[in-house]
């Protein structure tokens, strides 16, 4: 056996790689085997044996996933690279020990002696996966780079990611748990023929999101058609707004304007904080920007900051009707811990910004009404977020815009699972999505999940493109923790038998 043949531990290791690729580079088919190794390593070990390969698999998954941080903070704070070693390690530690967590729970809840086994240990193991994912969620709302699901694995598939549309992530996470852990089961056996059943899962999987495709590309009814031209600078995040560089990246602005209100769009979208400093009636470039385009009826959808203190200001999403008056703002709701908002006392130092946090001002949260329809808005991690965009839906966004800097990580995985994520909030919200991330993968995507335009560049660009907006509402927008009571519920189920079946022994 395959077990017999490598060590429990280089399994492990193999497996934290294959998750790598699988979820932070989103590969639909080393998604379905990413986990077996993992599986067949703790298939027959005891409870320290799964806490042990929880934390080899932890940190081996961390060393890919988070080796950009060594560099990134060097950069983003002005520190040296001993710096982010220090944050790479750290992060390399707690996610170890929530796989090693997971394992141990694991080994509590697995069933033997029972010709079941295999069908409640699968079930069980694929729930405990999805509860856990949806309380780790929680920080990973305020540390994205912590915001990892099994499911991500199936956001670069059309049809894998439909299914969104009615049980969230969680639904890809169950899948590809449960095909991995029977393809484990069944290769330590040497049961070669029940190989068809975890194949057989995935095709019918597969078939599903396909006919949800099609029946909601049937059922969808479209309202207003909005014309949205993408204004992206890419102007990489550390530079400094000084007088050695500040007139050519205002003229990169109007110029990139200039030729966007050539496009005669409804509206212009910003990226993430585009203007870098805080908004006054009277900014000069603002001002300019409103002007130029005074005389074509656009709407303008500009990131620039709101001052609320001193070193205090809200990440805003400004709406400037034609005319130049503005409409109402967005102010991020889900703020980066220890770098917009510290937690006890303790942030990261955040070069190019000199130090200033974030407020969360809940009184603007809500879409912004343009004169096309209430856009829902996403800026930066919030696209990450499957709470942020269901408290748009609720509140009647018809469409959504993803405003974003990927400039600190430009040329790692995260920028494309960044537009991935925004394809997910498509499908779960079953609304356009317009993306405009600075230094990032930028475009549209259908409220269906499929990409119309992507693109990524070093120069500036405009990119147009139609959306349309809807009052459509998915079942996940309704009832969004359905799929995670049940799977709490099974898990709760099969403690209680386990349990019983040892008292009755």
């Amino acid at each position: 056996m395959l077990k017999k043949k490598l060590p429990a531990s280089l399994l492990a290791m193999i497996s934290g790689l294959l998750a790598f690729i699988a979820i932070a580079e989103i590969n639909f088919i080393i998604g379905l085997i990413c986990f077996v190794p993992l599986f067949i390593s703790i298939l027959n070990a005891n409870t320290k044996q799964h806490f042990k390969q929880g934390l080899i698999f932890g940190f081996v998954f961390s060393c890919f996933t988070y080796s950009w941080m060594i560099s990134g903070a060097e950069r983003f704070t002005g520190y040296n690279f001993l710096y982010g070693a220090a944050i790479f390690l750290v992060c390399a530690f707690i996610i170890a020990l929530y796989w090693a967590c997971l394992l141990l729970c694991i080994s509590f809840l697995k069933i033997k002696n029972s010709k079941y086994a295999v069908a409640l240990n699968s079930i069980a193991i694929t729930s405990l996966f999805c509860v856990f994912e949806f309380c780790w969620s929680f920080v990973g709302n305020g540390l994205p780079w912590f915001n990892f699901y099994a499911g991500t694995a199936f956001e670069g598939n059309l049809y894998a990611v439909q299914p969104a549309s009615f049980f969230g992530i969680y639904i890809l996470s169950f899948i590809v748990v449960l095909v991995n852990y029977l393809i484990a089961v069944y290769v330590v056996r040497k049961y070669w023929k029940r190989l068809v059943i975890p194949s057989a899962i995935i095709l019918i999987y597969l078939c599903c999101g396909y006919i949800i495709f099609q029946s909601f590309n049937n059922r969808l009814q479209q309202n207003k058609v909005v014309k949205i031209a993408i204004a992206n600078e890419n102007i990489p995040p550390d530079i400094k707004w000084d007088d050695a560089n500040g007139n050519m990246l205002v003229q990169r602005l109007l110029d990139l304007n200039k030729a966007a209100v050539a496009l005669h769009p409804d509206i212009i979208l910003w990226s993430e904080s585009a203007v870098p400093w805080t908004y006054r009636k009277d900014d000069d470039l603002v001002n300019e920007i409103l002007k130029e385009s005074s005389g074509s009826n656009i709407t303008h959808i500009l990131g620039i900051n709101t001052e609320v203190d001193n070193n205090i200001v809200n990440n805003s999403a400004y709406c400037f009707l034609p005319g130049g008056n503005v409409a109402n703002r967005y102010d991020k709701q889900f703020l980066l811990s220890f770098i917009e908002k510290p937690l006890s006392n303790f942030s990261v130092p955040f070069f190019s910004s000199k130090g200033f946090f974030v407020n969360a001002d809940q009184r603007h949260n809500a879409p912004l009404q343009t004169p096309y329809g209430k856009a829902g808005i996403m800026i930066c991690n919030e696209s990450a977020i499957e709470t942020s965009a269901q408290n748009s839906v609720k509140q009647d966004a018809n469409f959504f815009c993803n405003m974003s800097n990927d400039g600190w990580f430009n040329n790692t995985y995260i920028v494309r699972s960044h537009f991935l994520g925004a394809r997910l909030r498509a499908v779960e919200t079953r609304k356009d999505v317009a993306v405009n991330c600075n230094n990032g993968y930028s475009g549209f995507i259908n409220a269906n999940g499929n990409i119309i335009k992507q693109e990524k560049d070093t120069e500036p660009f405009i990119q147009v493109n139609n959306i349309y907006t809807n009052n459509y509402k998915a079942f996940v927008s309704s009832m969004p923790l359905l799929f995670i009571y049940v799977c709490a519920a099974l898990v709760l189920f099969i403690a209680i038998l386990k349990i019983s079946t040892r008292m009755y022994k």
